[in-house]
């Protein structure tokens, strides 16, 4: 809180109390059909062993499974009329369809393309044009598929035909549009569009036409409401539920000139949706998007865009070639393809919008009269209100039980458990730190936030190896020295040669240079150091030409004894008269408000960083010592990286890595040691290799402790079927332990383990996968009608929630209050009201799923989920409960030094 704040004298309204929360999702009636007649196709039977065989002698191939993924984004993407496309090639069934296609050529096209990009791309020898010719036409059969038919797994969970998970959704969007559903607020000229299928078989429809938006500081962009149909199981109920969720999907609207690179094993790509009006492919009459993946290189003027391989293949030769324009003429003009405004002459051009992401920015059509700045991000928020995902509930609530499907009846609250008090760990350490900078102000703002924010005293300050270091004492003490890092946090240039061998070797040249010039300048001196850096900022190294030096810091500072936090240059002056307060003075001076409370939170990073943890609480029930365990998976280049972070009452906290051919011996470590050993590559495993995951996971349960300890895994990661399928949703049974890397159904019960034989161990396993949780929501009924008002859109109150939500005796969903930086009205709706709400980013309260797997007999599952959900509040470096508990956040946080 700013001093600003203080001065107010202001307290915020106590929130209002709710009773019960509502959980906006839809359920399929017991005992209920949902028949529709389809066709249906195997993959080529002739064809599967001779594409296996070529896999397998692929060069550097990497796994035994078929990449079948490129085959359904490939057939999906060349509109061949199909609902579905499966997974698992040697299955009966590989496509569903409404109506056979009339043309199989695209099919064809879409399977030799996969073919000669992906699993034979060595083979070029062979004639596969030829043999994928032989292998059609396909032999369709007639079928009839309950699209609500489940049963019921031995754990009393759900377990949909896998039918239903690809066209449940696909059926509930078509008939969005057959039947003219209407969102809350749509305009009569809006009409709604068919989306491309998703991965897990989720379906969209998509308000057409896209909307106009320039913000206040000239930026312009494209935006639609979204609405997703997915079909998604809890625990333990054997309920089939259904997600309809809202979403703003936003478009590009000028020139791109930097598209971030997602992942470090492949090129930096962006999608391009293709708009196709109804009756253009055959076998499909609504309008529809099609998914067309683009491959960019190069930034801002130099920038170029490709379509992937496997399209490029395909599109000279469909009959439908027309709707795929030259990418790079995408690119350069996104309004002259974005449908709108056009003339007679125009109206048949193809229509393709840049499907808008995280990070990208655009060329303003106007330079900023003041800053100079030329780009921007995109000027609409995502993040609906409450009241939006409120609205399409009650609107779905009207047409969706003539489907068969009904609402989700509110759950009743139970009693809240406060979060614990928090103590330092080790309180009075002393801790050094290091601030590079070259703006005055930076070093005002941390001295700022030290003593205004933190709680911290200035205690003096020397001169001490030509750096002048200041002491600040408080919970902890930190020693602050002061240097100018000079062109260490520089810019490095691109590189400008022609080839991208001569552009490899040059930058790493220049990455060496830059690492060699970081040693020299400070040295390795035998005591961990926080540097806090001053940078400048991405999209100002990228309109530069030149490369962001953090990811170079994050790499090479750990081998010299040093954690890094970046913090941009504090160059702006205080305004006491601004109308918003972050902008006003702090505590007098001449620094803003903002950019105190932004240093504060680099130096509350940087000191976890270095080792100020909380102590950590123990459960309700544990009197002596405690241990939280909890695992990890880290992504890298072409591996995995399994973390293993404890951390006991006593105050220490440890990590360990799993034991690779190079470190067949890893033994716990600091946690404050971790960065370092990350930089060093230790730790990483193959990703196929399941096996040493598996036994990684079975030693962190220490099945041989009878020590009072609890084990958090999250499901995204370990759930897979040779990892540990005991996760997952049909298998998880409660108290009843399947080790790692066990099928579920081969073991006897009676083998299980239990706390009887596994005195001690608790497991809590989390889904932090928001497409899978559903949303919740307070609500209160009215026993009486209120005389309505101009505000009064929803039959009951409603509201916010936070807290725990049962869902049943083992499975939890946990909502973290809202933010203070979250404060948009709740009556503000981005259905309902104009334009402008829309730069404006509204706050949902995203639900964690808390599933206790495994408990001692004393424990109550209640107590234990509330246990993990205080976690998320065990923190020192921030007051905002974080997404993931207590070393779960520490472990994602230590991803930034792995490569």
């Amino acid at each position: 809180m700013t001093e600003t704040d203080n001065d107010s004298g202001t307290k915020k309204p106590a929130p209002p109390r709710y009773e019960n929360i509502l959980t906006p999702a839809f359920t399929a009636v017991a005992d209920r059909a949902l028949p529709l007649g389809l066709q249906t196709a195997p993959f080529p039977r002739s064809l599967l062993p001779r594409l296996q065989r070529a896999w397998s002698s692929k060069p550097k191939n990497r796994s035994p499974y078929l990449p079948t993924r490129g085959l359904r984004e490939l057939v999906e993407c060349v509109g061949s009329g199909v609902l579905a496309v499966g997974s698992d090639l040697e299955a009966d069934t590989w496509l569903h369809a409404v109506h056979p296609p009339e043309n199989e050529l695209p099919l064809q096209l879409a399977l030799e393309a996969w073919i000669t990009t992906e699993v034979a791309p060595h083979q070029s020898d062979v004639d596969w044009f030829s043999l994928v010719k032989a292998a059609f036409p396909l032999e369709w059969t007639s079928s009839t598929l309950d699209l609500l038919g489940h049963g019921k797994a031995p754990n009393g969970t759900a377990r949909p035909r896998s039918h239903v998970y690809q066209l449940l959704p696909s059926y509930l969007a078509t008939q969005w549009i057959e039947n003219k559903w209407a969102l809350p607020g749509q305009k009569q000229n809006e009409s709604a569009v068919l989306g491309p299928i998703g991965e897990r078989g989720e379906r969209s429809v998509y308000l057409w036409p896209p909307r106009e938006l320039t913000d206040d500081d000239g930026a312009y962009g494209l935006w639609t409401h979204q609405t997703k149909f997915r079909v998604r199981t809890m625990p333990h109920d054997d309920r089939l539920i259904i997600r309809v969720t809202p979403h703003i999907t936003r478009f590009g609207g000028t020139t791109p000139v930097y598209i971030p690179r997602r992942s470090p094993e492949k090129p930096p790509s962006a999608t391009v949706l293709l708009y196709v009006p109804g009756g253009v492919l055959s076998g499909i009459e609504l309008a529809q998007f099609l998914r067309a993946p683009v491959l960019v290189t190069g930034r801002a003027d130099e920038m170029s865009w490709r379509w992937t391989p496997g399209i490029a293949r395909i599109v000279p030769s469909l009959p439908t070639s027309h709707l795929y324009p030259d990418p790079n003429a995408i690119r350069a003009n996104l309004r002259d393809h974005n449908g709108l405004d056009r003339d007679e002459k125009s109206d048949k051009d193809p229509v393709a919008l840049l499907l808008h992401s995280t990070g990208y920015t655009y060329l303003l059509d106007e330079p900023d009269a003041e800053t100079g700045r030329k780009t921007d991000g995109h000027p609409a928020e995502t993040g609906l209100q409450p009241i939006d995902h409120l609205l399409l509930f009650e609107q779905l609530k009207e047409v969706l039980p003539g489907l068969h499907l009904e609402p989700v009846n509110p759950i009743g609250k139970i009693p809240q458990r406060r979060a614990p008090r928090l103590e330092v760990a080790t309180p009075g350490t002393m801790h050094r730190l290091e601030l590079g900078h070259t703006a005055p102000r930076t070093y005002e703002a941390v001295h700022l936030a030290l003593t205004g924010l933190l709680g911290y005293t200035h205690a003096g300050k020397r001169n001490e190896a030509g750096r002048e270091v200041h002491t600040y004492r408080g919970d902890t003490e930190i020693q602050l020295s002061l240097f100018n890092p000079g062109t260490l946090v520089s810019g490095m240039p691109w590189p400008t040669e022609k080839t991208p061998e001569e552009r490899g070797e040059t930058r790493r040249r220049l990455h060496e240079e830059r690492t060699r010039a970081l040693r020299e300048a400070l040295p390795d001196e035998g005591q961990l150091t926080g540097s806090l850096m001053e940078i400048g900022k991405p999209v100002s190294f990228t309109a530069a030409h030149q490369d962001d030096p953090k990811p170079l810091l994050k790499k090479v500072l750990p081998t010299v004894g040093r954690h890094v936090q970046c913090l941009h240059p504090v160059t702006r002056t205080a305004n006491p008269d601004a109308k918003k307060d972050g902008a006003k003075p702090f505590q007098g001076s001449q620094i803003r408000c903002d950019d105190v409370e932004r240093a504060a939170s680099a130096v509350r990073d940087i000191l976890r960083s270095v080792g100020h943890l909380p102590q950590l609480p123990r459960p309700r029930n544990v009197t002596g010592p405690f241990e939280l365990t909890v695992m990890h998976v880290a992504r890298s280049r072409g591996g995995l990286v399994p973390l293993l972070l404890r951390a006991t009452t006593e105050g220490t906290a440890t990590a360990q890595l799993a034991p690779t051919t190079s470190h067949p011996h890893e033994a716990p470590m600091p946690l404050v040691d971790l960065p370092r050993a990350l930089v060093e590559g230790r730790g990483r495993i193959r990703a196929r290799d399941r096996a040493p995951l598996a036994a990684f996971l079975t030693h962190a349960l220490a099945l041989d402790s009878s020590a009072e300890r609890l084990l958090v895994v999250r499901a995204q990661t370990l759930r897979n079927s040779e990892i540990w399928p005991w996760l997952q949703n049909d298998h998880i049974c409660p108290d009843a332990l399947v080790p790692p890397g066990v099928d579920c159904s081969a073991v006897d019960p009676a083998a299980w383990r239990t706390p009887v034989t596994l005195p001690g161990l608790r497991i809590v396993r989390i889904n932090d996968d928001s497409d899978e949780i559903p949303l919740a929501f307070g609500m209160n009924t009215l026993d009486e009608p209120e005389p309505e008002r101009n505000d009064d859109v929803l039959p009951y109150e409603w509201g916010r929630y936070s807290g725990l939500i049962p869902w049943n005796d083992r499975t939890y969903l946990a909502v973290n209050p809202r933010p203070d930086t979250h404060q948009l009205a709740k009556s503000v709706s981005k259905y309902l009201g104009d334009d402008g709400d829309i730069t404006r980013h509204g706050a949902n309260p995203t639900s964690l799923e808390i599933h206790v797997s495994f408990k001692q007999p004393a424990d109550k599952s209640v107590e234990l989920a509330a246990y993990v959900n205080g976690l998320r509040r065990c923190h020192l470096h921030t007051k905002a409960p974080t997404r993931l508990p207590y070393l779960l956040h520490l472990a994602r946080l230590m991803e930034e030094y792995i490569d």
